[in-house]
């Protein structure tokens, strides 16, 4: 695409939360000459507007009134408020990227692109409803209740009215081809990964960053605040701890009690470090500190319709990862050596982990691989490329100017 672009991003997400998938594209997106603004929730305010930049990304913080969970894009005064401020902003925008589809991103959206005939792009990041993240991210009795129909209502009703849409996991395309969106209008791009601003550390320097023990193995899971399927990975570590009695489990994020529990039931206590939330300057030099990797994936709808973003940091950091064959992880580990594929038991897990182990040079060059496929494959710089291409594709079709 050779004319830059003004693009609006639309999110239901706060700059504080996570919200990387559409600040990493917007990123990239500035540096190859386009203009992108990106509207996402204020973590507090629930009046007026703030206005910032990142990276060169126009950011506007939106306000609530909800809290907790709940500020997550459900708000009919966020909805307002933005649709007031599109309708009274003059800015020119060429399209118009709308980050997953809840209220408070499709309705301000869908507003500015008949308004002005803009197209309209959707991006669908994770398998929610029909036995997706809801049944383990939402209390129990939510699952049975009206909340339920509405949270599946708008995640799948509005895909196959925009222009476009971009999806991070190949399961997630056919359910979008089942809703009737056009299988041209489609675009896979799984979660990417920074190569330019994580480099490969050795495990000393980040031991002693972090204050780990510099003898014995350390197993790494990375996340912020989604630890799924643990169970598992508790459970293979009472085994490879048998034969590695300095064994190491170290979790970073916000880790819920009931892994706290698990760790305690086990009596792994002294074996699991939790480091509790890290900023973005000390997470490689923390999960650096591992040997190995692990990316627990039961065969359960949400797994295959969703790409894990750690598995990126993974690539990123050179080291490999024992994971299970499950969705596009599995197509991943089959195209690429990158690390081991267990089945779904505590053992096989921990025979995968515990081979790795004994054997530090077949895993030092899978780190290697991984740090070569994150490079030439997923880095966020070539994932872009074919996402202006896309929206190049969308912006030549007429027939998508309004929704």
């Amino acid at each position: 695409m050779n004319e830059p672009l003004n693009i609006l991003m639309i999110t239901h997400k706060s700059k504080f939360g996570s919200f990387a998938r559409s600040h990493a594209m917007a990123r990239q997106l500035v540096k190859h000459g386009h203009k992108v603004t990106i509207l996402l929730i204020s973590p507090t305010r629930r009046f007026g507007f703030d206005e910032d930049e990142w990276d060169g990304v126009r950011l506007i913080e939106t306000p609530d009134l909800l809290w907790g969970r709940l500020r997550t894009g459900w708000d009919p005064w966020n909805v307002l408020s933005r649709i007031w401020y599109l309708n009274n902003h003059k800015d020119h925008y060429d399209l118009i990227h709308c980050f997953e589809t809840r209220p408070c991103t499709i309705y301000p959206a869908r507003f500015l692109s008949a308004k002005n005939h803009i197209p309209l792009i959707t991006d669908w990041n994770d398998w929610w409803g029909h036995h997706g993240l809801t049944e383990i991210n939402r209390p129990g009795w939510y699952r049975f209740t009206f909340f339920n129909f509405i949270e599946t209502y708008y995640e799948e009703t509005f895909r196959a009215c925009a222009g476009g849409l971009t999806v991070i996991a190949s399961a997630l395309v056919e359910r979008a081809i089942n809703l009737g969106v056009d299988p041209e209008l489609i675009l896979h791009i799984p979660g990417g990964t920074f190569t330019d601003k994580y480099g490969v550390k050795s495990k000393e320097e980040c031991r002693i960053f972090a204050k780990l023990p510099l003898e014995g193995p350390i197993l790494g899971f990375g996340s912020a605040d989604s630890h799924l399927d643990m169970e598992i990975i508790i459970e293979a570590l009472v085994l490879v701890a048998k034969k590695y009695p300095c064994v190491k489990l170290l979790i970073t994020g916000k880790a819920k009690p009931e892994i706290h529990k698990m760790a305690a039931k086990f009596n792994l206590e002294d074996k699991v470090i939790f480091s509790g939330f890290l900023t973005s300057e000390e997470f490689p030099l923390y999960l650096g500190a591992a040997d190995l990797y692990l990316l627990p994936m039961a065969d359960r709808p949400y797994n295959h319709g969703r790409w894990p973003n750690k598995i990126g940091d993974y690539m990123t950091f050179g080291r490999p990862t024992v994971s299970n064959p499950i969705g596009d992880i599995k197509t991943l580990f089959e195209q690429h050596e990158i690390g081991l594929m267990a089945e779904w038991s505590p053992e096989s897990f921990a025979e995968k982990i515990i081979y790795l182990l004994d054997h530090p040079e077949a895993a030092e060059q899978l780190g290697r691989n991984a740090r070569l496929v994150a490079e030439n494959e997923y880095d966020w710089a070539i994932l872009v490329r074919q996402l202006e291409q896309f929206y190049g594709r969308i912006l030549n079709r007429p027939d998508l100017l309004t929704v």
